[in-house]
């Protein structure tokens, strides 16, 4: 062994024992990590866990960036801005903006105004005066 790996946490398999020492954590914790299967481990008998070193560096590694589609509002020409939602099905802003974010319906400002889609307050109402 050379001086750089007197601890022998650089080995292609570590036991329980020196992947704990890698990581600065308890046997315990390397224990959880394996049973909950974030990190991979073979049991060569009751008494030896071995863990390829490689699984260990893998932990750290960052997932990939997922792009999201930016959303594109709908035209103005088929959106209600709040105020003229509140006066068609006649209740108050507050109750407004509730339902909007109890339905995650998607909204938008332009301007002074603030949009929501036609098609998405009016399915809500229609459900709620044909239930009651």
């Amino acid at each position: 062994m050379n001086a750089k790996d007197q601890d022998g946490t650089s080995a292609e398999f570590l036991n329980v024992k020196k992947a704990a020492k890698l990581l600065r954590a308890s046997d315990k914790m390397i224990y959880h990590l394996i049973n909950i299967g974030k990190l991979n481990a073979i049991n060569l008998s009751k008494r030896k866990t071995l863990i390829y070193r490689k699984d260990i560096d893998k932990l750290f590694e960052l997932p990939p960036v997922v792009q999201l589609k930016e959303l594109k509002p709908p035209p103005i020409s088929e959106c209600y801005h709040m105020a003229e939602a509140q006066k068609k099905f006649n209740i108050s802003e507050g109750a407004l903006f509730r339902i909007i974010k109890r339905n995650n319906l998607f909204k938008f400002q332009d301007g002074w105004y603030t949009y929501v889609a036609k098609a998405d307050l009016d399915r809500i109402f229609t459900v709620k005066t044909r239930n009651g």
